[in-house]
């Protein structure tokens, strides 16, 4: 039996975690970075002018310090997965109400 769409969704997310990921597992500011810039450069645009204005890196700071909670400078696949889930609800909610964000 062959995954569902949704499962492929899930397995295509750990891999793209992986693919920028330290030896460590973790990943880095760096990693994050390329990850937003690369697969979310929409939404990484809005949270930089809605959230953190100025540059990117000024957001991508602010997120790892939110999502680090041993304070390394970097962040593990849950804390990765924090924040595509609040970018899933963002979407949510400008889908569901327009201009409320």
């Amino acid at each position: 039996m062959s995954n569902t769409e949704a499962e492929r969704m899930l397995l295509d997310l750990l891999s793209l975690y992986h693919k920028y990921s330290l030896a460590s597992g973790a990943l880095d500011k760096s990693g994050l970075s390329k990850i937003m810039q690369e697969h979310f450069p929409t939404f990484l645009s809005a949270w930089v002018s809605r959230d953190a204005p100025g540059s990117a890196g000024n957001f991508l700071d602010k997120l790892i310090k939110k999502e680090d909670a041993d304070d390394k400078q970097e962040i593990g696949f849950s804390e990765f997965l924090s924040r595509v889930a609040a970018i899933v609800a963002d979407l949510h909610d400008s889908l569901t109400h327009p201009g409320s964000q």
